[in-house]
């Protein structure tokens, strides 16, 4: 069976984005399976409340600041609180900018 040609693909296409119902709610409504649902919800955008920020974003930003003002990874870390692993990943496109030694007059 063509599932975009079920009459229920529209149904779960507006209850999705009017209601707001998660892919749950839906497979449960119509007693579809999530490659049907999939199918359906092909090309719709899902609800905003599905969409979360990224929980350490504003951890990531202190990290490069940290990182163009010379600290190494290990520093950023411990500095941060996270894991090294964390910290490199953050900061793999910002190279390391340590401060010239000062020359003796």
């Amino acid at each position: 069976m063509d599932t975009n040609n079920d009459p229920r693909r529209d149904e779960a296409r507006r209850l999705r984005a009017e209601a707001g119902l998660s892919r749950s709610q839906l497979m449960k409504v119509f007693g579809v399976g999530n490659g049907t649902l999939s199918e359906w919800l092909r090309g719709t955008e899902p609800p905003e409340w599905t969409r979360r920020p990224r929980a350490k974003d504003d951890l990531h930003e202190r990290a490069v600041e940290l990182r163009r003002g010379g600290a190494t990874v290990p520093e950023i870390a411990e500095a941060l609180g996270v894991s090294k692993s964390s910290a490199y990943l953050w900061t793999r496109e910002v190279p390391l900018q340590r401060a010239p030694p000062e020359a003796d007059d």
